[in-house]
């Protein structure tokens, strides 16, 4: 009977780390620095970005297991704070703090509704908090419409100043292509970034209404 437990015990674990690295391939990443804790140095000081329009729905099924057809107008996104002192510090609040910019949540992708902390919609203005000074900050991305769209993996230095934000800008080479990229705008640029980044004074007011996903 003790070895039929054991046995019971071992298909179970072995069952719940399959499953959740499955649902880590489709939803977002595990490990202790993806954690979250709260900003100390905030002084309206944030991380903002708005994804671009992927274009026509993809022929192609998007990438991953357990990702479904209304998934694909979706984009996957980790973001993390890098300095000489501190290990990597994942900028994404937890999944309670994402519902606020929507304002139809029910009819949200299901990769969304099960892991909003990494997985966005298009045309919706998404901020993070984001401390004062000077930090690198390493991003990867990409959509699961197969769109020529800004993605890929990229670490920026940016020192930003009270009442600051940093702009990421997802790249569309047919509207920046490398003869257009405006060197005094984006920081730090070299051939090739797909992400971008620029400083822009952060807007008195921030919430703005719901976001809307439309199939």
């Amino acid at each position: 009977m003790r070895s039929l437990l054991t046995n019971q015990k071992r298909v179970s674990l072995g069952c719940l780390l399959i499953y959740t690295f499955l649902n880590s391939l489709s939803c977002g990443p595990i490990g202790p620095n993806y954690n979250y804790w709260d900003i100390e140095s905030f002084d309206s000081t944030y991380m903002r970005f708005n994804f671009p329009d992927l274009g026509p729905e993809s022929r192609y099924f998007p990438p991953g297991i357990f990702v479904t057809e209304r998934d694909k107008k979706t984009y996957y996104l980790t973001a993390f704070l890098e300095n000489d002192w501190l290990p990597n510090r994942n900028l994404l609040p937890d999944a309670w703090y994402w519902k606020k910019f929507y304002s139809n949540w029910d009819d949200l992708p299901p990769i969304i509704q099960s892991s909003p902390k990494f997985n966005f919609i298009s045309g919706c203005e998404y901020y993070v908090p984001a401390p004062v000074g000077k930090f690198y900050y390493s991003l990867f991305s990409f959509n699961r419409n197969h769109a020529n769209v800004g993605g890929g993996r990229i670490s920026k230095a940016i020192d930003l100043q009270p009442g600051q934000s940093v702009r990421i800008h997802f790249r569309i080479p047919e509207s920046i292509g490398e003869g257009k990229v405006d060197l005094k705008k984006y920081i730090g640029y070299q051939d090739g970034d797909q992400i971008l980044f620029s400083i822009e004074p952060t807007p008195l007011h921030m919430d703005k209404p719901g976001c809307e996903f439309v199939k």
